[in-house]
């Protein structure tokens, strides 16, 4: 119960980190970059507004067609979303590495088969059967349903008995860091 309670904790204070590195100056540049993005997409659009008020309002021939204009500003609206979604899943997924690595540390403290167990667990998408993990692993059923419930006391790993076996599932928070999508 204690070491869940202090996985729960750095869990906590992982993302205390992120919010708070949100405001350094490490992603204040990418902020920066998305904020000039989106003035110039403004200004892009309201010039575009101007100047086709202007130029269509007169019966006069006028030197870009309407078309071309639509086109231009969907393309360069494209492009502005695809730079900022870039520029803000990148950030995340550098933060998200970063708190998988001090899970890391957290999860050397578990004793050599309760950490091969674990990792067993997180390859096959946070959920295996107990059978599977006896016959990868080459360990004991006995020896192997003793490191299940010690994983299962601390809090990371569930239970779920599924006829002569067991599902064991991955805890959703270390579900979430550990599982890719």
């Amino acid at each position: 119960m204690r070491f869940q309670n202090n996985l729960k904790k750095l869990i906590n204070v992982c993302n205390y980190k992120y919010v708070m590195e949100l405001k350094g100056t490490n992603n204040f540049n990418y902020s920066l970059l998305v904020i000039i993005l989106i003035t110039l997409f403004v200004f892009v659009i309201s010039f575009t507004a101007f100047y086709t008020k202007e130029n269509f309002s007169s019966v006069c021939g006028c030197k870009l067609p309407i078309w071309v204009i639509i086109i231009s500003i969907a393309s360069f609206g494209m492009f502005t979303g695809s730079v900022i979604y870039y520029l803000l899943s990148k950030s995340i997924s550098q933060e998200k590495k970063s708190i998988k690595k001090s899970i890391l540390k957290v999860l050397n403290f578990l004793e050599n088969n309760e950490e091969k167990v674990l990792e067993f667990i997180i390859n096959n998408s946070g959920e295996t059967y107990q059978s599977k993990i006896s016959k990868e692993l080459n360990i004991d059923k006995v020896k192997l349903s003793r490191i299940i419930n010690q994983l299962e006391k601390k809090g990371i790993i569930k239970k779920e008995k599924r006829g002569m076996t067991n599902l064991l599932i991955l805890d959703e928070d270390l579900k979430h860091l550990f599982v890719e999508n």
